[in-house]
C-alpha cells in the first residue's frame, strides 16, 4: 500500500527506523525517530480503499523542520492533541494547528515544510483519497453543502485556517484507535469502525459550527440594516460597514443580498426613497431640503428615481398629499 506521504529530511531519515507488520488487509508499520533534539515514534495503518492512520508522539527539545514530500493527492483529518505544527506554504497558505485543534485539509503539491514544536508532542492524521473523501460526504446534504466548494478540486484548501477545538468524544475515538487491544481482521475491523465514528463526529461537529455561524451571521445582517434603517442619508462605505460590525464585505455583500433580496446600496436607496415619500406627505419642507436629507445632492437625480419607483414626481406628491395618504399607511 502506498503512503501518502515520505518525509525527505536527511537528518530525520537518518535517525529513523521503521518496522512492518502485514495482517489480513492490514500494514501497520511502526518507525522511531531519536536524536539528540528528542524523539518520536510513528505508527501507521494502511487499511484498504486508500485510508491511511498516522499516530504520532515523543518530546521535542527544540522545533523540528522536515521536508515532506506528497506521493498522491489526499484530503485528511489533522487532530493536534499536544504541541503544535506549522507550515508557511502548506496547501499554498500558511497552516497553524495547535494544541488541542483540528482541521480539514486537502494537498496536491509535490513538497511541504512543516515545523513540529512541542516538549510533549502528539498529533493523530486520518489520510484518505479526495474521491473517497467525495464518496463518505455526497450522501448526507449538510455535509455536502460544507464540503461541496471543494469536491473534484484542483487546488490544494485548508478548510478552518484557524481550526477548530478536539472534542472530548473525538479524544476517545483516537485514544480507541491507538489503543486498540485486537490484532488480524478484527483489528482491520475495529480500526475501520472507530475511523467512521471519528469521520462522522468530525462532521457532525462542523455542521454545528456552521449551524451557530448561519445564526451569528443573519444577527449581524439585521443589525446592519437597523443602522441603515437610521443611517441612510450618509451611510459609511461597504467596507467601513463591514468592519463596523465585525464581518468582511464579501460576507456582507453576499448575506445581505441572500437574506434581503437586494444589495446594501439597493435597501439605502430604497429606504431614502420610502422616508422621502413620507417626508413629502406629511411636511411641508420643500423638495429640494427632503432631496438633501434623504441622502440625494442632486434633485434631478431624486426626481427620476422617485419618479422610476412610484410614478409620479416629487412635486406631484407633494401637491395632494392627503390622496396618497392610505399608500404611505400601506408601506409602514
Amino acid at each position: 500500500m502506498q503512503p501518502f506521504f515520505q518525509f525527505r529530511t536527511a537528518e530525520f531519515t537518518d535517525n529513523c527506523q521503521t518496522t512492518l507488520h502485514q495482517q489480513a488487509g492490514l500494514l501497520q508499520a511502526d518507525s522511531t525517530w531519536q536524536s539528540d533534539n528528542g524523539q518520536l515514534q510513528f505508527t501507521d495503518h494502511f487499511l484498504l480503499g486508500g485510508v491511511q492512520l498516522t499516530t504520532m508522539r515523543g518530546n521535542l527539545k527544540q522545533p523540528l523542520k522536515l521536508e515532506l514530500d506528497v506521493e498522491r493527492p489526499w484530503t485528511a483529518m489533522l487532530y493536534q492533541l499536544d504541541g503544535q505544527i506549522n507550515s508557511k506554504s502548506c496547501a499554498m497558505r500558511p497552516l497553524h494547528i495547535g494544541h488541542g485543534h483540528q482541521n480539514v485539509m486537502g494537498d496536491e503539491t509535490t513538497k511541504n515544510h512543516y515545523t513540529f514544536q512541542g516538549q510533549d508532542y502528539a498529533s493523530f492524521s486520518v489520510h484518505v483519497e479526495p474521491e473517497f473523501f467525495t464518496q463518505l460526504v455526497v450522501g448526507n446534504e449538510e455535509w455536502l453543502t460544507i464540503h461541496r466548494a471543494r469536491l473534484d478540486r484542483i487546488d490544494p484548501f485548508v478548510l478552518l485556517p484557524p481550526g477548530i477545538g478536539i472534542s472530548p468524544k473525538q479524544r476517545a475515538i483516537i485514544q480507541q484507535i491507538i489503543e486498540c487491544p485486537y490484532s488480524g481482521a478484527l483489528k482491520k475491523l475495529f480500526l475501520e469502525a472507530r475511523f467512521l465514528d471519528l469521520f462522522i463526529e468530525q462532521q457532525t461537529l462542523l455542521t454545528q459550527m456552521k449551524t451557530r455561524s448561519s445564526s451569528r451571521d443573519r444577527d449581524t445582517l439585521h443589525a446592519i440594516r437597523d443602522f441603515l434603517d437610521t443611517h441612510y442619508a450618509e451611510p459609511p462605505s461597504l467596507l467601513e460597514l463591514a468592519r463596523l460590525f465585525g464581518t468582511n464585505d464579501f460576507k456582507l455583500k453576499k448575506g445581505f443580498r441572500e437574506l434581503f433580496g437586494t444589495t446594501v446600496f439597493g435597501y439605502i436607496a430604497e429606504r431614502r426613497l420610502t422616508v422621502a415619500w413620507q417626508l413629502l406627505t406629511l411636511t411641508d419642507q420643500p423638495v429640494q431640503e427632503v432631496a438633501e436629507s434623504v441622502g440625494f445632492v442632486n434633485a434631478a437625480h431624486f426626481a427620476t428615481a422617485f419618479r422610476r419607483k412610484f410614478g409620479q414626481t416629487p412635486s406631484q406628491v407633494r401637491r395632494v398629499p392627503h390622496a396618497h395618504y392610505a399608500d404611505l399607511v400601506s408601506m409602514r
